[in-house]
Formats: C-alpha cells, sequence, structure tokens
C-alpha cells in the first residue's frame, strides 16, 4: 500500500498550517475593519445629532433675535449700542453659543441702483457708481456693468448687450464674473494687501441707502462731496458716539456744507438687513457656525450659511 512520504507529510502540514494563518488574518482584518466601521458610523451618528442640536439652538436664536430687533423701536443702528456687542448664551448638556448681531446696508446698495423701470440708473448714486470703478481702475466697465444688470435689451453709450448677460439685479457678487472683463481680483480684491474690489464696495443686503454709522471708510470716501478725510472723520466721530441722525454730520468739524444735500439722498443711520451669527464654542464634533441674513421690514431669515 503506498504512504506519503516523511517530506510531502510535512509540506502537507505546512500548507495547512498557513492557509489556517491565513484565514485567521483574514478574520481578524474583517473584524478590525468592522470595528473600525462601527466606530466611524458612530462618529457620524453622533456629529449628525450635534450638528441637528446646534442647528435646532441657532434657529431659536434666531428667532428671538428677530423677534428683539423687530421690536426695537430706536431711529438708529449703530456697533456702540449694547445690542450689537457680541454675547454668550449657554444652554445646559449642549454647550455654549457666542452670538453677533451686525447691522448692514452698509455699501452700494447693488440691488437698488436702478429706479423701478430696472434699467435707468438713479441719478443719486451716479456719481458713486462712477466713483467706483476709478477706485478699481476700470471705468471702462461703468456702463457695460450696469447694462449686465438692466432689463433693457439696447446698450447704452460706452455699455454693451451680450447673451450671457442676467439682465436682473444678481443673486450673489459671484455672479459678475460672468462678465468676460470681471476677473476674481476684481471682483474680490487682493486681501492682505490692501488692495479693494467689487465685492469690497457693493451690498445685496440694503434698502437703497447707506448707513454712515457702519459703512467702511473706502465707501464713505468715493459718496458724493467726500473724501479720505471727511470719511475718516466720519469714522472717528462714530466710534465715540452713535450718529443719530444725518443732521449729526453737522457736528463733524470741517464737514463740507454743500455735501449735506447729497448724503440725505443717499445715506441713513438705520438698517433693513442684519446679519446674525451664531457660533458654538465647544468642540464636540459637530459645532456648526450660523450665519443668517434677517430682513427687519419683513420679519424673514432672507438668507442662511452654516459654515
Amino acid at each position: 500500500m503506498f504512504s506519503p512520504s516523511p517530506n510531502k507529510k510535512t509540506a502537507r502540514r505546512g500548507f495547512v498550517l498557513v492557509s489556517v494563518l491565513m484565514l485567521g488574518v483574514v478574520f481578524i482584518s474583517c473584524a478590525t475593519a468592522f470595528v473600525w466601521f462601527t466606530r466611524l458610523q458612530v462618529k457620524n451618528i453622533m456629529r449628525e445629532k450635534a450638528a441637528l442640536e446646534n442647528r435646532s439652538m441657532a434657529q431659536v436664536l434666531t428667532l428671538s433675535i428677530m423677534a428683539g430687533l423687530k421690536a426695537d423701536s430706536t431711529a438708529y443702528d449703530s456697533p456702540q449700542q449694547t445690542w450689537y456687542q457680541p454675547f454668550s448664551f449657554y444652554v445646559e448638556d449642549l454647550g455654549t453659543w457666542v452670538v453677533q448681531i451686525t447691522p448692514l446696508d452698509d455699501k452700494i446698495p447693488i440691488r437698488n441702483l436702478f429706479l423701478p423701470d430696472g434699467n435707468t440708473l438713479r441719478s443719486d448714486l451716479r456719481s458713486t457708481w462712477e466713483a467706483l470703478w476709478a477706485k478699481l481702475d476700470a471705468t471702462g466697465l461703468v456702463n457695460i456693468a450696469l447694462d449686465f444688470m438692466g432689463k433693457s435689451t439696447k446698450p447704452r453709450v460706452g455699455g454693451a448687450k451680450r447673451e450671457n448677460f442676467i439682465n436682473r439685479y444678481p443673486l450673489d457678487m459671484s455672479e459678475f464674473l460672468i462678465l468676460e472683463e470681471i476677473t476674481p481680483e476684481l471682483l474680490y480684491g487682493a486681501p492682505g494687501t490692501g488692495k479693494f474690489g467689487l465685492a469690497d464696495y457693493c451690498t445685496l443686503w440694503s434698502d437703497g441707502k447707506i448707513n454712515l454709522n457702519v459703512a467702511p471708510v473706502h465707501v464713505m470716501e468715493i459718496l458724493p462731496g467726500l473724501d479720505k478725510m471727511q470719511a475718516e472723520k466720519i469714522a472717528d466721530y462714530r466710534n465715540k458716539e452713535a450718529i443719530t441722525s444725518t443732521s449729526d454730520l453737522r457736528k463733524i468739524p470741517g464737514f463740507p456744507a454743500k455735501a449735506m444735500a447729497s448724503m440725505m439722498n443717499i445715506s441713513t443711520v438705520s438698517s433693513r438687513y442684519f446679519m446674525i451669527r451664531i457660533e458654538l464654542l465647544e468642540n464636540n464634533g459637530g459645532g456648526t457656525s450660523i450665519n443668517a441674513i434677517f430682513d427687519k421690514s419683513s420679519s424673514k431669515v432672507v438668507r442662511w450659511e452654516e459654515i
């Protein structure tokens, strides 16, 4: 009777041993992968749960702030007011949120450039619109940008009409990148260099006038009758006390009287729109920062961003 040689028996045993070891490695790898997968799923569930809690709390805080803003009958909106200072809100077992409310209406009102016909530039904003493009070293785009937004199918002098023009107010400033002449740098400036872009001068959130209590110096200096020195004087004044009415400008030493009439037409001391920023402090894996734009006149949130 044939029987395997000792060498063959040893080889077979070695093969079986290697096979068992390989199967063991496979089982261990599968078990490890399953454990890691389970941990990952648990983390995702916890993260989603925390994000949902944060979102819910942000909504509750936003509704409370909206009610407070709506009830506030103060005739002006300034960062000098206590209402606009950062404050914290603590909820046991959930965490601490930091809230910051900022009045907007702080730049050139891009959605209020035209008269009701949707095409004719407001005369009280013409000089400011032209000064804006001069600051950007792009005076050739003064009328092209207007035709880009205007409803008319006919170009104005120095303008243009193209198939890709939106012929409406932009939903976001990034839509200006559709214009082949507008580069990202021209739109957003060069951060860190002090060079401003179109988006630094214009806002989508405005009732048609610029709130002097919050307008940046680089915006105020292109308003009719003003220059950088006058804009800085306004900024110095409002840092000490709020501008409660445009007539307060007369209190600023050297403020040009001839600028008062035009300033009355395009400036204000209150805001229609407000930025509500709510940020969770604790790092629980699901922390979310919320930016909400609130329209006080309609009592509605018109934009909600989670960062």
